[in-house]
């Protein structure tokens, strides 16, 4: 059996979030746009069964959620089951044909504020303790740990027959999903697919990792740490949370009543295989997925409205994307303006880039560049690369058509995709 490709445009109609400013859509984005940072010192005694015995330390900062909700299971799971209820309600949607809904929810790694803990136990104590260590736990915790336990406890939920994909691409899981969720539509396969990602990475064995990797801010004031593309930068703060988007097609939208936020234009991945924290300095991938977006949606990357870098304020990551835009402008003059969120949110891992395209399709709705957190001055490296202009300290009123967004992930995924401002706006 053959699918018929689609020509007609993929839709975004309807949004859920669950972040370290807000554990709601509207929340968040309020918060993102007044400026505030989430960025805290970190509690041991406070932060559940991973942190038991965990000693404080400076080591200790990050940007929790700051959850209303109780989920006895792991924190991917819950968030993105919480994130995909609101979104489900914003888009208006009731339930269809079970088979023709998909879900594409990916998490760059399983469920380990449960699984670690026990796991630790295990190796430190008697063989004979090990099932005695998981009977306070539900019966399925081990299966938390899997990274498609949040896609899969959704497709449960909502009754979802259709594929249930839950792809994994470190730092670019989240946009990643989003451009694998599109294929599902255009390829016929889907009218409606829920795409997002997760990811709850404050537990300590990751933090020390992330710490050994040397991309950890390490200066002052933690709401202050991460700079992303500032003269002082040196790192990010880990974050965590989820989104969760409705993707529809445009004739599907139509038929039920539903207003669109924002078109998926097209998305493109690539690999620049440099190694696990390492980026390719050529930038040739990512530089090849800008023009390859921006070249679908009838532009060239200078008109692009607004640029959503990834952003994570590490020195090597902040050059090699002005470097790929830099390249993929081919000369020309940037009419838009570039921001970035992780001063504000923290580094979400694997959910930073559902939810930093969904803050982007609000951006779209609301006609807002928001502001880039802790960009102070420019740094001087960045300035010799190319003249890519950036958001200050406050949110700023302007058309804003289309919006590019890049994500960068550990071990090499590179991503970028392209939305529009749809004509009935």
């Amino acid at each position: 059996m053959s699918l018929l490709v689609s020509e007609e445009s993929v839709v975004i109609t309807g949004i859920g979030m669950v972040t370290p400013l807000g554990t709601t859509r509207e929340s968040t984005w309020t918060a993102l746009l007044a400026g505030e940072q989430a960025g805290t010192d970190l509690n041991p005694a406070s932060m559940g069964l991973a942190w038991q015995g965990i000693a404080p330390d400076p080591l200790w900062r990050g940007c929790p959620v700051r959850r209303t909700w109780d989920y006895p299971g792991e924190p991917i799971i819950g968030d993105a089951l919480v994130a995909a209820r609101e979104a489900i309600s914003h888009a208006g949607l009731e339930r269809g044909d079970p088979w023709r809904w998909g879900c594409v929810l990916g998490a760059s790694k399983g469920g380990m504020h449960l699984g670690i803990p026990i796991f630790v136990s295990q190796y430190l104590k008697a063989p004979d303790t090990a099932e005695a260590a998981w009977n306070g736990l539900a019966e399925d915790a081990w299966q938390q740990i899997w990274p498609d336990a949040p896609s899969s406890a959704i497709a449960r939920e909502f009754d979802i027959r259709g594929p249930v994909l839950a792809p994994a691409a470190a730092c670019a899981t989240g946009l990643v999903s989003l451009i694998r969720a599109a294929d599902l539509i255009r390829d016929g396969v889907c009218d409606v697919v829920l795409c997002g990602s997760s990811d709850a990475s404050l537990q300590p064995s990751l933090l020390g990792s992330y710490r050994r990797l040397g991309v950890l801010a390490r200066q002052g004031d933690p709401r202050t740490a991460c700079k992303p593309f500032d003269q002082d930068r040196d790192g990010f703060l880990v974050g965590e949370g989820a989104a969760v988007m409705v993707l529809e097609s445009r004739s599907h939208a139509e038929r039920r009543g539903a207003v669109p936020l924002a078109e998926f234009v097209a998305g493109r991945t690539f690999s620049d295989g440099s190694g696990v924290a390492g980026l390719d300095e050529s930038a040739d991938g990512l530089a090849r997925a800008i023009a390859g977006v921006t070249s679908a949606g009838g532009l060239t990357a200078a008109e692009v409205s607004l640029v959503n870098f990834h952003g994570t304020g590490t020195q090597q990551n902040d050059r090699t994307e002005v470097s790929a835009f830099t390249k993929a402008l081919a000369g020309q003059s940037m009419q838009g303006v570039g921001c970035a969120f992780k001063g504000s949110l923290g580094h979400l891992m694997g959910a930073a880039g559902s939810v930093e395209v969904a803050l982007s399709v609000l951006a779209l709705r609301d006609q807002l560049a928001p502001p880039t957190a802790n960009l102070q001055c420019v740094a001087d490296d960045l300035r010799s690369l190319g003249s890519v202009r950036f958001t200050g300290q406050t949110a700023t009123a302007m058309k804003v058509n289309t919006v590019l967004k890049t994500s960068l992930g550990f071990g090499g995924p590179v991503a970028a995709a392209l939305l529009r401002r749809v004509a009935n706006q």
